[in-house]
């Protein structure tokens, strides 16, 4: 087979904006079919990435002979209902993460995979981002001597979380779904599993949840999480998605017993700093669906499965991470 035949399910933030534009440009994939129950989003993507096959339920693009593996995109507690009917019918799954909205339910998706014997791969984006290649990168080499402790910001506009999340929206329902920190916590958390080679032992967070009422209700969180690793290593983690839209960034910094210090900065820009007052610094910059890596992942999913071998990326992954995850998104 010299393409895999793939569906995307889910035609919202990031189905249409990440995954349909960069199935188009993966030379071993083919996107077979879209499936989304808004008959506009649907339209509009199917149309614009000339997509063969637009289906209003996800069980037709499933039994489409065409896809082979599908991409869940929807909401998070629909990922497990999709993942397991993809499954089922004996197809590979790329699931968005977190994996589903809770622990029984991920097992279910996990244990299900492993019987039917087919990949399962959370979407952990972060390990493709070019910034964050390029730290990990610097870390194995030994730029920083050995790493001591990390610091990981992450600051996401009310406005931008609102418009993409409007008000009475799945994500706003801390008790059903994990609320938008369960949701958005981990990609970082896996970053710092990844760049250390170790696991999360220790876990202390704070948050903190307010109502903003200039977006309709929506909620604006504030966390901080102090972490320590396997392998030694402190860790702070900040998220605020209570924050204006000129303030929105994120910042990795990496402390290493060299006394020097890595900052990657948004999805672009890498900056070692030394006794030297001089910095070193490497613009990364990656555009369109590369930029936070979903394209470098998406074709790492595709040829993962024509060439047989498990992706870099484990079910066992995505838990982990929504294990840390969720003690955070219920930490108030």
């Amino acid at each position: 087979m010299d393409k895999l035949g793939v569906g995307v399910v889910g035609c919202g933030f990031v189905g249409r904006g990440a995954h349909v534009p960069a199935l188009k440009t993966i030379e071993c994939a083919n996107l077979a079919a879209i499936a989304d129950p808004d008959e506009k989003r649907r339209t509009k993507a199917a149309t614009k990435h000339d997509v063969p096959a637009a289906y209003e339920g996800y069980q037709e693009l499933i039994d489409d002979p065409n896809v082979q593996a599908v991409i869940v995109s929807v909401p998070t507690h629909l990922h497990a209902e999709v993942s397991l009917a993809a499954i089922k019918a004996g197809k590979h799954v790329l699931c968005e993460m977190p994996l589903a909205a809770n622990l029984e339910e991920a097992d279910q998706v996990i244990a299900a995979a492993k019987a039917a014997g087919v990949y399962l791969m959370p979407s952990l984006t972060f390990r493709f981002t070019p910034n964050y290649v390029k730290a990990k990168q610097m870390i194995q080499d030994g730029a920083l001597g050995a790493p001591t402790a990390m610091l990981y910001r992450e600051l996401i506009p009310a406005k931008d979380l609102a418009k993409q999340w409007p008000p009475g929206c799945w994500v706003w329902n801390v008790e059903e779904t994990g609320g938008p920190l369960f949701t958005l916590s981990v990609w970082s958390l896996d970053l710092m599993r990844w760049l250390n080679d170790a696991e999360i032992v220790e876990v202390h967070p704070v948050t903190k949840y307010t109502p903003l009422e200039q977006f309709g209700g929506t909620l604006g969180y504030d966390s901080f999480c102090n972490i320590r690793l396997s392998n030694g290593v402190v860790a702070c983690i900040e998220y605020s998605g209570s924050v204006a839209a000129s303030v929105s960034s994120s910042l990795l910094e990496v402390i290493g017993d060299s006394t020097n210090v890595l900052r990657a900065t948004d999805n672009d820009r890498v900056i070692l700093v030394g006794e030297d007052p001089e910095k070193t610094e490497w613009n990364v910059k990656e555009h369109g669906p590369r930029m936070w890596g979903h394209e470098q992942q998406d074709e790492h999913f595709v040829r993962s499965i024509l060439d047989g071998t498990p992706p870099c990326i484990s079910p066992e992954d995505g838990r982990k991470a929504m294990e840390v995850a969720l003690q955070i998104g219920r930490a108030t």
